[in-house]
């Protein structure tokens, strides 16, 4: 691909399509450094000042990343993530070829209290059980996640091993949890100072808030909230046109 000065669109648009093919395809793989901003002007005929803000941008969205001193590199792919069914964080980093893991930061019994007790569609002085969590792919922290559960439902949960084995297999195997569905939506954020340190990486850093309420039958048995790297993740929802 080229630059055409003639298009009409902006310069640096056309320069990041043209870098993300470059990286989509493989040309330039996670990992490598890309041209420099003087190769680039050169080999696309533009000024530094438009390659610089393509770059900058290409840095906002996690697609490059930037090392004082060595230059621009290309970020790891983001995870894929598939929409259009049930689906467990450990599975799909696993179809990604990684290691799935958890650290578990806390599982503490209180009153659901107001905000939970109406997502959940239970009294305000409910127990529930608080599970926080960071998710883990091959040791790197890639979400904050903080599940409430009906303490009625999943009584001893604290027994069981939460890093080594899944949530979901642990509802399933213990307390004979059949799940039936689940609703799941998704908005984008900005990582505020302790999400930020959680997730290890800049404050400032672009997220995305992902709330998911799990049904056996048509009782809510899990809501969960959590807070995803947006460098990392992908969703994808396949739109089936009748």
């Amino acid at each position: 691909m080229e630059i055409k000065k003639d298009s009409g669109a902006p310069l640096y648009l056309q320069l990041i399509e043209i870098l993300n093919d470059r990286i989509e395809s493989e040309e330039i793989r996670s990992g490598e450094k890309i041209p420099s901003e003087r190769e680039l002007s050169e080999i696309y005929s533009i000024s530094r000042a438009t390659v610089r803000q393509a770059l900058s941008e290409l840095q906002r969205q996690g697609i490059i990343y930037k090392i004082q001193g060595k230059g621009n590199f290309v970020s790891q792919k983001r995870i894929n993530q598939e929409l259009n069914g049930f689906y467990s964080f450990g599975d799909e980093v696993q179809k990604q070829g990684k290691k799935p893991g958890n650290r578990v930061l806390s599982l503490v019994l209180k009153e659901s209290g107001q905000a939970v007790g109406k997502k959940m569609g239970i009294s305000n002085e409910e127990k529930v059980l608080v599970l926080s969590r960071i998710r883990l792919a091959d040791g790197e922290a890639m979400m904050n996640e903080i599940t409430y559960l009906p303490f009625e439902r999943f009584i001893g949960l604290e027994e069981s091993d939460l890093e080594e084995e899944g949530l979901y297999q642990i509802m399933k195997k213990k307390y004979g949890v059949k799940f039936s569905y689940a609703e799941e939506s998704f908005y984008p954020c900005i990582l505020n100072d302790v999400e930020a340190d959680i997730l290890n990486v800049p404050s400032g850093s672009p997220g995305i808030v992902l709330e998911r309420y799990t049904y056996e039958g048509n009782k809510l048995i899990e809501y969960t909230k959590s807070i995803v790297r947006g460098d990392k993740f992908k969703y994808k929802v396949k739109l089936d046109i009748r």
